[in-house]
């Protein structure tokens, strides 16, 4: 019976790989398909560049125009008139301010350098200070780059007015903020105001509108501010980096759990956000762009959508809407690390404790009791061990030690248990023979478990602390991808312990796997394998099923096509982790003698069996049940 049970549980494994092979290469896409892909991508990329091109040719067509109407000075009799009639029809009041010198205003701390385009009063880089890219080269979150603009639309009059074609001028300037304004006639002015904080990556930036009532048109109850940018490459593994990034919100007045977020994926993502939002966050891998509102946003647009053009990873884009109040509206652009010491501490003075930013859920450290376990013990812990600590391997290693130590009690509890399960394995085998039958299977189970319960052993004992484990292990998963100070941090072969480690780049790239080796990822899975093959012989009860097994040595396989790709820092500490699972398996194993044990176990069962049984309420219940579920069945039979 149980070699064809075994037998067909065998074959029922390799049909299932069957299936999931011949569905993986079903569903493998064609020549056809990928050139399609392809053609489609560079569409994209095209009808970008297209957009870029027309924009050009827009400021150039500007650009002739203004030289067309410059060159009305040399007819002194309609110069001024003509000069005025051809701005007006265009820029409406705001003539004055439809041309003048572009040039870039420099705001710097010791944190940040940011750059104000006078033409569209828009930030037109910035640059993190101590960080470098993947390649070495100073990082750049925002580049002076067409596709990135922040622009008011409204109306005046029936004139459309877009702050990006219009000349601000520099009303005042200091080494960390400047006052620009637009002027639309006598003491008439647009303006944007930039401020960079001390020691701080938050860059105040406020709309004011002074004396402008009756020129801007009343009927439409928002203005329209759009601030689209690019999500440049900046770490090693475009995919690895996509995956990690996205746009992000929150709505105003919701508690953490109600922040979203959208990922393109390989293609474009669109939300209508028609509820109130506090901020709108661009997010990298390792940085993030982030608007946020001092009062709220009441409704925006929001998009991203996956490109390559020019070296970015993203095109992010928010059509945000303003009152139109003709009063002041103020913000804050956060441009920096997705670093959880700061983002957990960057407030708002007007903010409310029921409004919090909660700008450190920008870290996907795991929802539930994943985070919780990141939040309050593993971040902790590794920041205290980097207070005096440099070498991040070192780090993890220690880290690992700590969290095994731990753990230890209910590792010891677990293989405790399952040696009880093994010491009683021969007298669950007496049961066997006492109820060979089929029809004897219920009195079999309740003499197993009455054994177990005399002798104090448990099925569940093995299982239950390893699931209390699980919330560690599926926080560090979180935790790793998610930590910056492993960005760029080498240790033994791994230049980054924040991508992956390659000690072969293959000349061609395998489905599922990637174009590399990662090491630590192979030591990962040979851990795994050594683990549970121990694992497998501690559990050994004479009830396990060999085809369980076989799932279980599939798995190290399975992990090293996903983890090829990920963190090396992240397979290191699982890698680690196994190493010493191994060795206190092998100290814990020759700790408790088994022999000794089953004699102990024994005696305790007999002991318990002569003496009186006191059953619950609940147990006579479930035995008067089981009783007569036995007798209905032995009627059924007869009637046979």
């Amino acid at each position: 019976m149980n070699n064809t049970f075994d037998k067909n549980t065998l074959i029922g494994i390799l049909l299932l790989l069957a299936i999931f092979v011949g569905f993986s290469i079903f569903n493998r896409p064609s020549k056809e398909e990928v050139e399609r892909q392809r053609r489609y991508r560079d569409s994209i990329a095209q009808v970008q560049q297209e957009q870029y091109q027309q924009q050009l040719l827009k400021q150039a067509e500007d650009s002739i125009r203004m030289a067309q109407a410059q060159s009305l000075d040399t007819i002194a009799e309609i110069s001024d008139s003509a000069r005025a009639a051809i701005l007006a029809n265009s820029f409406g009041d705001f003539a004055q301010a439809s041309s003048g010198a572009e040039t870039e205003i420099n705001l710097s701390n010791n944190l940040l350098a940011v750059a104000i385009n006078t033409k569209g009063a828009m930030v037109s880089s910035v640059r993190v200070k101590g960080y470098k890219t993947y390649n070495g080269d100073s990082l750049m979150l925002i580049k002076n780059d067409p596709g990135n603009e922040m622009n008011l639309d409204f109306f005046n009059g029936n004139k459309a007015i877009s702050t990006k074609d219009l000349y601000f001028t520099v009303a005042s300037q200091t080494n960390n903020s400047v006052v620009l304004r637009a002027p639309a006639g006598d003491d008439k002015w647009l303006e944007f105001s930039y401020k960079l904080n001390e020691n701080s990556y938050l860059v105040d930036f406020t709309i004011s509108f002074h004396n402008l009532k009756g020129l801007i048109k009343q009927n439409m109850s928002y203005l329209d501010l759009t601030w689209s940018q690019f999500l440049p490459v900046l770490e090693r593994g475009n995919d690895w980096e996509a995956q990690n990034s996205g746009l992000f919100y929150k709505f105003n007045g919701s508690d953490e759990d109600d922040i979203e977020s959208i990922n393109p994926g390989e293609g474009s993502q669109s939300e209508q956000l028609n509820t109130s939002t506090k901020w709108i966050a661009y997010k990298g891998q390792f940085f993030s762009s982030v608007l946020i509102s001092k009062t709220s946003i009441p409704n925006a647009v929001v998009s991203a959508q996956r490109t390559s053009l020019n070296g970015n990873l993203m095109l992010m884009s928010s059509k945000i809407a303003v009152p139109n109040t003709c009063e002041t509206d103020s913000m804050v652009f956060y441009f920096g690390p997705n670093k959880y010491s700061i983002l957990s501490n960057i407030t708002l003075s007007n903010a409310s404790e029921d409004d919090e930013l909660e700008l450190s859920k920008l870290l996907n450290l795991g929802w539930g009791i994943f985070g919780w376990v990141n939040r309050w013990a593993i971040i902790p812990l590794f920041n205290l061990l980097g207070s005096f600590l440099t070498n991040y391997g070192l780090i993890i290693l220690i880290m690992t030690i700590i969290i095994k130590l731990v753990i230890l009690p209910l590792t010891y509890k677990s293989y405790k248990s399952s040696a009880k399960m093994r010491a009683l394995k021969p007298m669950v085998e007496e049961i066997g023979k006492k109820y060979p039958k089929p029809d004897q299977a219920m009195q079999k189970q309740q003499a197993t478990m009455d054994l177990y319960k005399r002798a104090g052993a448990s099925p569940l004992g093995g299982c239950l602390p390893l699931l209390l484990q699980m919330p560690i292990l599926i926080a560090m998963f979180r935790f790793f991808p998610a930590s910056i100070e492993l960005r760029q941090e080498s240790f033994l072969w791994a230049s980054d312990l924040s991508s992956y480690d390659s000690i072969l780049d293959l000349p061609f790239s395998i489905p599922w796997y990637g174009d590399h080796i990662s090491l630590f990822t192979l030591l990962m899975a040979v851990g795994i394998i050594i683990q549970q093959k121990m694992n497998s012989g501690q559990m050994d009860t004479g009830q396990t099923m060999p085809g369980m097994k076989l799932m279980l040595y599939l798995m190290p396989i399975m992990m090293v096509f996903w983890f090829n790709n990920y963190s090396s820092g992240l397979s290191y500490y699982y890698f680690l982790s196994n190493v010493i699972s191994i060795l206190q398996i092998y100290i814990i194993r020759n700790h408790i003698d088994e022999k000794a044990l089953f004699e102990k176990l024994k005696a305790k069962a007999e002991k318990s069996a002569k003496e009186p049984k006191k059953k619950s309420g609940f147990m006579a219940r479930l035995e008067e049940a089981q009783r007569r579920q036995m007798e209905q069945l032995k009627k059924q039979q007869r009637k046979k």
